[in-house]
């Protein structure tokens, strides 16, 4: 009997070092898997910002270039803003975002044939799809910021 102790003192031993093992290992690993996660959703934020900041710049660029009657560089410009937007449609997070970057594709068309007639009139497009564009492309944390 001694001996079935002694098997049984040591197998709760070993027991208790595994499950120790288990609760070190998952205290040393938890908090760098939350700030890993933590990190990657910032990340992934700042991204979709700066692919909204970048079709804002391509808005005003266009517009810009327009108003310096250099309509075949707008027209590239816009080409670039219509491709990056739908890119941004497709990876938008809501519904809302999405319901409003896809107002913007609408312009497309008229802005295209204006540019491509070379139609100053087509400023007034660019200036609507840069205040649309403005619009869509807020951010959160500045449309709260006080002013």
């Amino acid at each position: 009997m001694p001996l079935q102790k002694e098997v049984t003192h040591v197998k709760n031993k070993i027991g208790l070092a595994v499950v120790l093992l288990v609760v070190v290992f998952l205290a040393g690993f938890l908090p760098s898997y939350v700030k890993a996660h933590r990190l990657e959703n910032e990340l992934r934020e700042a991204r979709r910002e700066a692919a909204l900041a970048q079709l804002r710049d391509l808005a005003s660029l266009a517009y810009f270039q327009a108003s310096q009657k250099d309509y075949g560089l707008a027209a590239g410009t816009c080409t670039r803003y219509f491709d990056r937007t739908r890119e941004a449609v497709n990876q938008a997070p809501d519904a809302s975002v999405k319901k409003q970057l896809e107002g913007l594709l609408s312009l497309r068309d008229s802005i295209t044939a204006g540019l491509a007639k070379g139609d100053p009139a087509v400023l007034h497009d660019l200036e609507a799809l840069f205040a649309r564009t403005r619009e869509a492309t807020a951010s959160p944390s500045v449309a709260q910021r006080p002013e």
